[in-house]
């Protein structure tokens, strides 16, 4: 019965799929035979890509199911087998669908499931939300240099383009203003007793969310109820300029499909958070102290910005879309409603849309500086090798308050490398620390001081979060399928307190993808979890 049913689930979606091609008749063999050589060079291609650029482990797990949460050891009968055999093929089929439905535009057949157990790492999986909106018989307008309105929308001034070397100085009113009808969750008094959030501390844990196997089994308040979490990072926000100019966002499992509202104005690449009830999950966590923030690209994300122009357009849509501003035709899309997150992260892993995101990131910073309601923060995550090729460091260090370093997928300088890895972390730490501060006060009129670019440059951008210097989060995988670099959570004790050794002065912790295997990790080892070990050594 298992197999029967197996291959009913399996056979029928592949039925429709394949139903195209056997219509085609004598022809039907060379297409059969096109698609899998396309396929494999597909398959090849992405791992000699990734190879090529030096950036991962050739050897990293990229097209296999992710197997932590499944059961361990080999089928034990032949029926066992065959259907541990079919479910690796459906999985393997919803993958090519998706892969296919994002490069051709097409739509894949509704009978095909989309587990959570199929997303593979470091690819982003494709939400297939269960729910849809009713999409409007309105035309698509392709990402323009002017920030996407409507006919109710009074035109606004912008901050202007500010250099990618130098912090701000002056500014225009923004284009998006602080919205005073969305207010920031500040943590109840029962739950401020037990926990502070301390931007300072050494012993920080920031952990990825949304983008593994686990996030179904995982809620986002569990890993917030852990003591030992300080920041959630939202995973991702895989394009800047999709439909309608709006950003697309992927939060795998999580939310729905765009709403009605959010599929009037274009935006269907956003999704509705607020329906699924998400969006109270994320006040949950910020009721808590926790910092939740939202990440920009992924391995798969498409992070291009044309021009620094547009760069300042991409902002502004951020801010208004999930920070702290808002107008009259963002206001009704917003993809977490009313919440406004904690701030940004850059996880560019594409060389080619590294240009202008100093720009983005700057610009960014300006806008969080005109709300003195709440404290945000900016982080970003490069790849351990030095220099990183998609994310501009040097150009950054006046605006990134934790670079989270991903000692993982590169085997010269992952946790596993032994001097190999405490090199490149004393050297990443020698690299954070060229920069001196400069406090830039928060003001009502929401202009920055006036100080020469020469002066500048170099500088830090005090935004008083309570970081006054940009700061190192150990970059760590939290469970084999990520890729290479993994250890266990007693080796990574050890580990760490080698770490804890070199005495650095920027040391604030560790950085885990992701959060759902993290706070899972305590399985084993006395039940210690990672977090838990980061807490204990970098005390």
């Amino acid at each position: 019965m298992l197999i029967s049913n197996s291959l009913v689930s399996f056979t029928f979606p592949f039925l429709l799929c394949i139903s195209p091609i056997a219509a085609l008749g004598p022809g039907r063999n060379e297409i059969a035979s096109d698609a899998q050589d396309l396929l494999d060079n597909l398959k090849l291609s992405h791992r000699d890509l990734v190879a090529n650029l030096r950036r991962r482990d050739p050897n990293a797990e990229y097209w296999t199911k992710l197997a932590g949460s499944q059961p361990s050891g080999t089928p034990s009968t032949l029926s066992d087998e065959l259907s541990h055999v079919l479910g690796d093929l459906g999985s393997s089929l919803n993958q090519l669908i998706q892969i296919l439905s994002s490069v051709y535009d097409i739509a894949p057949p509704i009978l095909v499931s989309d587990s959570s157990s199929s997303t593979v790492l470091p690819i982003t999986a494709l939400n297939t939300a269960s729910s849809t909106a009713t999409t409007p018989a309105t035309t698509l307008v392709t990402a323009q240099a002017t920030i996407p309105t409507t006919t109710t929308e009074a035109t606004p001034t912008t901050i202007s383009v500010t250099s990618p070397t130098t912090a701000p100085t002056t500014t225009s009113a923004p284009a998006f203003t602080t919205n005073t009808n969305i207010t920031s969750t500040i943590p109840s008094s029962s739950s401020s007793t037990t926990y502070t959030f301390n931007p300072q501390a050494s012993n920080l844990n920031v952990v990825y969310y949304s983008q593994t196997d686990l996030t179904s089994k995982v809620p986002l308040t569990q890993i917030c109820n852990d003591p030992s979490v300080d920041i959630i990072i939202l995973a991702f926000v895989t394009e800047l300029f999709a439909n309608g100019g709006w950003p697309a966002l992927n939060l795998g499992s999580n939310c729905w499909a765009a709403s009605a509202a959010q599929q009037a104005a274009g935006a269907t690449g956003l999704l509705d958070c607020v329906g699924d009830g998400f969006n109270s999950q994320i006040t949950t966590c910020q009721s808590q102290g926790k910092k939740v923030l939202l990440s920009l690209g992924g391995s798969t994300g498409n992070l291009a910005i044309p021009s620094d122009e547009m760069a300042l357009e991409a902002a502004n849509t951020l801010w208004s879309l999930f920070l702290g501003g808002s107008n009259a035709t963002t206001s009704p899309i917003r993809p977490f409603g009313s919440v406004v997150l904690d701030g940004i992260d850059l996880d560019n892993e594409s060389p080619s849309n590294e240009p202008h995101l100093a720009t983005l990131m700057s610009t960014l910073r300006s806008l969080l500086a005109t709300d003195t309601s709440k404290q945000y923060y900016l982080t970003a995550a490069p790849q351990c090798p030095q220099p990183d090729q998609s994310i501009p460091v040097p150009e950054l260090l006046p605006y990134i308050d934790f670079f989270g370093v991903q000692f993982y997928n590169n085997p010269s300088c992952q946790v596993n490398a032994g001097q190999g890895f405490l090199s490149s972390v004393q050297s990443w730490s020698q690299a954070l620390q060229n920069t001196s501060t400069s406090k830039l006060k928060r003001s009502s009129s929401r202009f920055w001081p006036r100080q020469s670019a020469s002066s500048m440059a170099g500088t830090f951008v005090n935004i008083n979060n309570g970081v006054t210097a940009p700061r190192l989060l150990i970059g760590t995988p939290a469970f084999a399928g990520a890729g290479s670099g993994f250890v266990s959570v007693s080796e990574y004790q050890s580990i760490l307190q080698q770490v804890a050794a070199l005495d650095l002065p920027n040391l604030a912790g560790a950085m885990f993808w992701d959060g759902a295997y993290e706070v899972e990790s305590g399985g084993g080892d006395n039940g210690t979890t990672y977090a838990q070990i980061v807490r204990e050594v970098f005390a």
